[in-house]
């Protein structure tokens, strides 16, 4: 009984010290304790929409504790949400500077917003990052295959064909991985399908389409979805079965002007097709 009382004063009193196994604890200090608080009244205004006190309170917390890496990047989120694009990604660059270089969130954060600005080589290079970073993890697989496909694309208009044609491949090869992670990720599957197309593989863009059709109940599917699956079917010269799913998608947007003149146009190719 003595010993057990012994031990557990000797906890207590490394507890109050700051002593640790191997080291010392370093106190919180004040400083630490404010930025926590006005970091949390900033999260808390956030989730409520109060953006502009979110952007206030999150902004003190970064002031207050300048090495905290997520106060930043919930002042960056604040900030995105405002607008405030640079600023945002200003915020992120520099927790990845004050300690984050590791931290996968911060890269998929930094290739997502770069991506949406359109500074490509920016988006890709975090993307390619946070894939070496965490190979399994199928956003950055996804981020790098969307960057690298609109590189390519950009690329179109002043690289040697054959060398673009290796952006594709690749950006095709991102996606392959991406969806490995998720197989039923339906913002994927729709641009795996047109990097196939792409890169001239109409038949594998179809088993994409119809996979993706799968997911919804019959009857169900987007018209997107429809058009799309019809695109690959004309590059098969499949044109009679192009002409039902143009026509299901005009059922689903029967406003939407291209569909009709898009019926017209495969009817066509459908009589020059017979008549050879």
């Amino acid at each position: 009984m003595f010993l057990v009382r012994l031990l557990g004063l000797f906890f207590l009193s490394a507890f109050l010290s700051g002593c640790h196994w191997g080291g010392v604890l370093k106190p919180i200090t004040p400083s630490q304790i404010l930025s926590n608080e006005r970091s949390r009244l900033g999260i808390a205004a956030m989730e409520r929409g109060d953006l502009m006190e979110a952007e206030k309170r999150l902004e003190e917390a970064v002031k207050l504790n300048k090495k905290d890496i997520d106060h930043r990047r919930h002042y960056a989120d604040a900030l995105w949400q405002r607008g405030k694009y640079e600023e945002a990604l200003r915020q992120l660059g520099e927790a990845v500077k004050r300690g984050g270089i590791n931290d996968v969130s911060l890269h998929l954060s930094l290739a997502e917003k770069h991506l949406m600005l359109n500074h490509l080589s920016t988006a890709y290079y975090h993307a390619d990052v946070a894939v070496r970073l965490a190979p399994q993890e199928y956003k950055g697989w996804a981020l790098r295959g969307k960057s690298g496909w609109l590189l390519a694309a950009e690329k179109q208009v002043s690289d040697l064909p054959e060398d673009v044609q290796q952006y594709w491949v690749q950006a095709k090869n991102d996606y392959y991985r991406a969806l490995s992670f998720s197989p039923n990720n339906r913002d994927l599957l729709p641009e795996l399908a047109a990097v196939q197309m792409i890169c001239r593989q109409p038949e594998h863009a179809l088993a994409t389409w119809q996979h993706l059709q799968d997911l919804f109940p019959k009857g169900g599917e987007p018209a997107d979805l429809l058009r799309g699956k019809a695109e690959a079917l004309i590059a098969l010269h499949r044109f009679d079965e192009a002409i039902q799913c143009l026509n299901d998608a005009r059922q689903r947007e029967p406003e939407h002007p291209e569909i009709e003149q898009r019926i017209r146009e495969v009817i066509a190719a459908a009589q020059n097709s017979a008549i050879k």
